[in-house]
């Protein structure tokens, strides 16, 4: 039975591994040409640069915590007006902001037909 998918149960099929593309199309296409196709038209890629996206979100993430405990010894030290302080606000700001804006590539719908 085949089920149509759609915009509401897209997000109920695994994704982002090679293997599930070939058991998709094994019973059409053999192995070995839907391996080539996807390494020629650079799906292993984009598969490797979304790990990394999630990867850098997380070293972001991490970043930013490091960054807070600076921030709260500085604080303690010079005070809010301090010079370090307001640097590391700016570097606060400026990660969070990079975090943000991978994490919204990350949870991209999968729901889209790019030309």
């Amino acid at each position: 039975m085949i089920i149509e998918i759609n915009e509401k149960n897209i997000n109920e099929y695994r994704q982002n591994k090679i293997k599930y593309i070939i058991k998709d199309l094994e019973q059409y296409v053999p192995e070995d040409i839907i391996r080539e196709v996807l390494l020629k038209r650079g799906v292993n890629k984009w598969f490797m640069c979304r790990g990394e996206f999630i990867n850098l979100k997380d070293e972001l993430k991490d970043f930013t915590n490091s960054i807070l405990k600076i921030m709260f010894a500085l604080k303690l030290q010079e005070g809010k007006r301090g010079g370090r302080y307001r640097e590391m606000v700016g570097m606060l700001k400026t990660t969070i902001c990079i975090r943000e804006r991978i994490r919204r590539i990350c949870h991209l719908s999968r729901w889209q037909f790019p030309e």
